[in-house]
């Protein structure tokens, strides 16, 4: 697909230092995170009708850099699955010397910082949620796995938050459902609910953080039907 641009990695004497509240850390490989310089040639389709006489580029073409650069960083396919707290503070032209830097927050390695700079100005800022489809064929390594409540809630799983490129049955049952498949707090809090209400459970929610993989939350259920 061609995407209008290009992302080149900047030189390490150049990387630009992310401040946020949430994270202190530079763009940099040893902090988890990298800085992009962007290849952004004057005729781009990102600026065709934005706006005639007058082209800037949309805000949909600054999320997409930087959940390209984020997924340079994790190495895989993935989609956006939330963009959070995202403010757009200037406009970007035909011409301008554009940056976008990304870095992992400590959450999970699914929740990513994001800035793009336009002529060394912030354009735009906020957290990209990347959910990966695929992790270099590992979601498919485990389809021995054929315990009925393991595949349950892998589909439910699959079902809520919308995962790609898996079934019930190729879905690993040992992923880290944050730091590899990227679900967040209000993900596990949806599928907890529908697990809930299937089996006849309570799933507490002080219970969330050991709830990490799908054999766990397997785990977990047997337990409770066991007590």
């Amino acid at each position: 697909m061609e995407w209008g641009y290009a992302l080149r990695e900047a030189p390490a004497s150049e990387e630009t230092a992310l401040e946020d509240t949430a994270s202190k850390d530079t763009a940099s490989k040893d902090a988890d995170g990298l800085t992009f310089d962007v290849d952004l040639p004057s005729d781009s389709p990102w600026f065709d009708g934005h706006f005639p006489g007058a082209p800037i580029l949309p805000g949909i073409a600054q999320l997409s850099m930087a959940a390209d650069a984020a997924g340079r960083m994790i190495g895989v396919a993935g989609r956006v699955s939330a963009i959070r707290r995202a403010r757009f503070r200037q406009v970007i032209r035909p011409g301008d010397r554009v940056r976008v830097s990304v870095v992992r927050r400590e959450a999970g390695a699914g929740q990513w910082l994001f800035k793009v700079w336009a002529n060394e100005e912030i354009a735009c800022s906020g957290t990209l949620s990347i959910r990966i489809a695929s992790i270099n064929g590992r979601i498919a390594s485990m389809s021995a796995d054929k315990d009925p409540i393991n595949l349950r809630v892998a589909e439910v799983m699959i079902n809520e938050i919308k995962l790609e490129d898996v079934t019930a049955e190729t879905f690993d049952p040992d992923l880290d459902l944050v730091d590899e498949v990227g679900i967040d707090s209000m993900d596990l809090a949806t599928v907890a609910l529908v697990l809930q209400d299937e089996y006849g459970i309570r799933i507490d929610e002080d219970d969330y953080p050991k709830l990490t993989t799908i054999r766990k939350i397997g785990d977990y259920i047997r337990g409770r039907l066991a007590a």
